[in-house]
């Protein structure tokens, strides 16, 4: 599977990195008790996306997005103590990840965002149900989100990025010359800019 970013070309002189952290404080952490505060687009404890917002009224909100039908499911076994491995952790496939403000959707639907969005697709993730929470990347990505951490969004994306001699450390523009030009080995990647309408935003450097 290709891995592929879009994002708006106002990012596009600006690094994957800067792009996160300005994420990252606008998100800081998941907000409970409003609409639209976590949960999947068409089930309960599985389904094709997973989304949230952050605490405190933010805008700010992740989907986590599976290529396959119910593809991320939740574990929660009432047996075992909170904080067990083998309780409270995702699993499944986890292809895409969409980061941006004004979470819309869910109960069915798709969700969906409406500014600054950035997505990462082609993720190719995997954990199968018994793998907890420990070395589990699907769980390790969701949660890091929800807790306005991308350290393991980050670290999947160098991953797949290092084929072709980039980083989250260059820019939008930068990664997107390198991915049309090829893969320094194997493999195949694309990165698209999507323009869009959008209020003027300066990213902190």
């Amino acid at each position: 599977m290709s891995v592929s970013v879009t994002y708006d070309p106002i990012f596009g002189s600006s690094t994957i990195d800067d792009y996160l952290a300005f994420w990252t404080s606008g998100f800081a952490t998941a907000g409970h008790g409003e609409s639209n505060t976590g949960g999947f687009s068409n089930g309960v404890f599985s389904g094709d996306q997973y989304a949230t917002h952050g605490a405190n009224g933010s805008d700010y909100a992740f989907i986590a997005d599976s290529d396959a039908s119910n593809g991320l499911n939740y574990v929660f076994d009432f047996t075992l103590p909170s904080g067990d491995n083998q309780n409270h952790y995702l699993y499944g496939q986890l292809d895409n990840v969409s980061l941006g403000e004004v979470l819309g959707g869910g109960s069915g639907s798709d969700f969906t965002l409406s500014n600054y969005v950035v997505t990462f697709s082609g993720l190719d993730l995997s954990a199968a149900f018994g793998a907890g929470r420990v070395g589990n990347e699907v769980h390790e990505t969701i949660y890091g989100l929800m807790q306005g951490n991308t350290d393991a969004l980050e670290s999947v994306l160098d991953d797949l990025f290092a084929a072709y001699g980039v980083s989250t450390d260059d820019t939008f523009d930068v990664v997107a010359a390198a991915l049309t030009a090829g893969p320094l080995s194997t493999g195949s990647a694309e990165l698209i800019g999507v323009p869009e309408l959008v209020d003027d935003l300066a990213l902190a450097a």
